[in-house]
């Protein structure tokens, strides 16, 4: 029996591959720009997600995020004892512990989030509108097709 070919050229490689090689990538050059802030992929996702939706339960946010609550655990620990959010018990359900964003964490993510946009745009290869919405549809529709969790 033949064994089958993998081809190890980007230009080169079944789309899924390649898709899975790109997603890679721009993980390793994501998680390389929001270690220069201090940050790491998930706490800056973390922030924004807060910054927008208010108070979440830690397992909320970690559903929000795509991650379990116990990956999210230490990334929480370091923001608050960092000062950029906060723990506070739910007034209508005492059980419940809710994370906010403090004004410390909402600046520290405006400056971060600003210099990764500039990052990105001189990194990544400028689109139009157009190719951007059908590389956005693309994009999608493969996350709809393999992400289990519903993320």
């Amino acid at each position: 029996m033949a064994s089958p070919h993998f081809e190890s050229r980007p230009e080169h490689m079944p789309l899924p591959a390649l898709l899975a090689r790109t997603g890679a990538a721009v993980g390793r050059f994501r998680h390389g720009v929001t270690a220069g802030h201090g940050l790491t992929t998930t706490s800056l996702a973390g922030l924004g997600v807060l910054a927008h939706a208010g108070g979440l339960s830690h397992r909320e946010l970690a559903a929000e995020l795509g991650v379990t609550p116990a990956t999210l655990t230490p990334v929480v620990d370091t923001l608050e004892r960092e000062g950029s959010l906060r723990r506070e018990r739910d007034p209508a359900d005492r059980r419940v512990v809710r994370l906010r964003i403090t004004d410390a964490g909402r600046r520290r993510l405006a400056t971060a989030h600003e210099q990764v946009e500039v990052v990105y745009r001189e990194r990544l290869p400028h689109l139009t509108a157009e190719e951007e919405a059908v590389v956005r549809r693309y994009l999608l529709a493969v996350l709809d097709a393999v992400d289990e969790d519903g993320a």
